[in-house]
């Protein structure tokens, strides 16, 4: 009993290395270094602890504190402990790696059922009846006075459908900022249609920011939640103005408007399906990484930034 003591205490420590040295493909040096550190100091503890152990013993037995076998037999038992870390290291590992595996399968799936979701949003949005009826009446107005305008809107109209209807069948989970681009500005061109001078645009992106990777939908329910709530509702419409630029290491997104504002009393501004499904997507696919956030505009309106990480694998690993 007093020898297994020493080596069962410290293996209760040795149960938590996986998580404070983890694995590390590119730093396979400094782990196996650290390894043999760690099952050193393991061995010469737990040879301390049985040789501590067993001089007790020895005191308590016959008055004496003195090591009642060869240091041969303490030696061993540092050979026993070293082979001991190894098979309770091993088994740790092992354990936190399925757990790691387990992790990431059901964030995996939660990523999935969100992304589903967060289109299944969009492309009601898309396909909301008065959303298509004032398209298409609007798009009617336009066939004699200017038919050019007129097909146009059509055009915008199919591109939006096609990048929605895209997103559901292929299930994507990147795609490049240009093509979210030109989705929004297909949008805001029906948008401008239906609201004609009541909504006033600006637009800007940073031309290195296109190729960059972004979830699909990250933008969209921005603009839609800007002109919803600022421009629509007011008579005399109102302003929004969406750019998008590289910060550092991050993606930069931000839609402001210069409606009436955040409601004092609301516990939760953006608390719509659209921006809740984007914030619980953000957080899933950059492990924290990512950010949104809603506060008030100078001047009035609020200003929607969106902050994500440049480097998807780099996230991923730290997860």
């Amino acid at each position: 009993m007093l020898t297994v003591l020493p080596f069962a205490l410290l293996g209760l420590l040795v149960l938590q290395v996986p998580r404070r040295v983890p694995w590390r493909d590119e730093r396979r040096t400094a782990f196996f270094a650290a390894q043999l550190g760690l099952m050193t100091a393991y061995a010469v503890a737990a040879m301390g602890g049985v040789i501590a152990s067993w001089t007790l013993d020895s005191f308590l037995a016959t008055g004496r504190a003195e090591f009642p076998a060869p240091l041969i037999i303490a030696a061993w038992q540092a050979v026993i402990g070293g082979l001991i870390y190894l098979a309770i290291a091993g088994a740790a590992y092992a354990w936190h790696s399925a757990q790691q595996a387990r992790e990431e399968t059901a964030r995996a799936a939660q990523a999935e059922a969100l992304r589903a979701r967060a289109e299944l949003a969009a492309l009601r949005s898309q396909l909301n009846p008065h959303f298509l009826l004032n398209t298409l009446h609007a798009a009617l107005g336009l066939v004699r006075r200017d038919p050019a305008l007129a097909e146009r809107a059509l055009e915008r109209l199919g591109e939006v459908l096609h990048y929605g209807l895209r997103m559901h069948r292929e299930s994507l989970d990147q795609v490049t900022f240009a093509e979210e681009w030109a989705f929004v500005r297909s949008y805001l061109e029906i948008e401008s249609l239906r609201l004609e001078e009541r909504l006033q645009l600006r637009l800007e992106a940073d031309p290195e920011t296109l190729p960059d990777l972004v979830p699909p939908f990250v933008l969209q329910p921005l603009v839609e939640n800007a002109i919803l709530h600022a421009v629509a509702p007011r008579k005399a419409g109102g302003r929004v103005a969406i750019t998008a630029r590289r910060r550092g290491d991050h993606l930069q997104l931000e839609v402001c408007d210069d409606g009436p504002g955040m409601p004092a009393a609301s516990p939760s501004p953006g608390a719509g399906l659209g921006l809740r499904l984007l914030r619980e997507r953000l957080a899933l696919l950059y492990a924290g990484n990512a950010s949104l956030s809603l506060q008030p505009a100078e001047g009035g309106g609020v200003r929607a930034t969106i902050e994500l990480p440049l480097d998807r694998e780099a996230v991923s690993e730290s997860a």
